[in-house]
This record gives C-alpha cells, structure tokens and sequence, in this order.
C-alpha cells in the first residue's frame, strides 16, 4: 500500500527511513526530525548520493534494515576500484578540478541529500537510475524537498560513468583482477558456475 499512497500523491517511489531515528531525534541537534532521520532504501532500490565533498556514499548496512543488493555492491566495488577514472566526472560534477573522490557506506541523514548535487538508485533490472527530486507529500507532518543540480534531463556524470562500467563488467569489456569473477558461464557445469569467471 504504501508505493499505491506514493503514485497517488504524484511520487515514483517511497524512500524509506530509519524510524527510530525519526521519533527519537537528538535533542541537543538544531535539526528537525525529519533532517535527522537516517535514509534507508526505495522500495526495490537502494541509494546513493554524490556529495559536493566528492564522497560516493550510500547508507550502510549495520542496521540491518538495507537489503544487501548486488548492484549496489557492484556499484560499490567500482567505485572504490576505479576512483581515478571517476575523478574528471566528480569534477565536472561538483565544479572543483582538484576534488579528491571518496567511496563510502555509512549512516546517510536526510539532511545529507541537501549536499548532494546527484543521487541515483541501483537495482538488479533497473541498473543504475538517477534521481531528480526528493520531497514529502502535502500533507506530511514536515515539509521536505530538494531538486538536484544534475538528474532533470539526463543522469548526471558520475551516475552516467557509473552506469557506463556496469555495463563494461556485464559485456565483459571492462575487468581487473577483482571483477574476473563476477560473470559466470551458464552453460558451465554445476562445480564451474559455482566458481565463477568466464
């Protein structure tokens, strides 16, 4: 029921929080609760922001709460593997030449997303997708929204170039020594396709 509540009210998905740390905000904190909340995941994705810091980041999951997808941890993997080669895309991305890019997990606020300058979400059928806009509804008990420079159009450049190496790794275009066995041959034997590689 709750993505049907979405549509309703004109959104694409739900974007779920931490609850706990929505009904028990820090009170020592000048930020609402919402702010504080701890992003979790979409309904079938999770997500990821690009931060004007240069930091990749999507929320961790030592909560529990985060279902552990492959495509995010692919998108993880590549990130920290080939940070040199996204380095150009974050510049141009974030404005800054000498911006040093950081990949990470860990707890993601929804104030976060006001530094953000691209999210995007990971999912096995939807690969990596950008995200325009994240607000609340009209008639929630706070109100929230934030619009991305990049994601409007077109992806911006680091979820674009993200996107670009999945579908390397997949085609089996793009492989180092990590990756190798990420593709497997389905017409392998039972003991080969357990081993993975092609």
């Amino acid at each position: 029921r709750p993505l049907m509540d979405a549509k309703e009210h004109g959104f694409h998905d739900n974007l779920y929080l931490e609850l706990d740390t929505y009904h028990n905000p820090k009170p020592s904190s000048t930020l609402s609760p919402l702010r504080q909340a701890i992003l979790q995941e979409l309904s079938a994705a999770n997500i990821f922001l690009v931060l004007e810091s240069g930091e990749i980041v999507t929320p961790c999951l030592s909560r529990g709460t985060i279902l552990p997808g492959v495509t995010r941890d692919s998108v993880l993997e590549m990130a920290k593997m080939f940070k040199d080669e996204l380095q150009p895309v974050m510049a141009k991305s974030v404005g800054k030449e000498d911006i040093e890019v950081t990949v990470s997990e860990r707890d993601v606020s929804v104030e976060d997303l006001n530094s953000a300058v691209e999210v995007f979400v990971t999912g096995t059928a939807a690969e990596v997708v950008p995200v325009q806009s994240i607000g609340t509804s009209a008639d929630d008990e706070e109100s929230f929204s934030v619009k991305f420079p990049h994601g409007e159009s077109e992806p911006g450049p680091v979820t674009f170039k993200l996107l670009e190496m999945l579908r390397e790794v997949v085609a089996g275009q793009r492989t180092n020594e990590k990756i190798q066995d990420w593709l497997c041959d389905v017409h392998s034997t039972p003991e080969d396709f357990r081993k993975g590689g092609i």
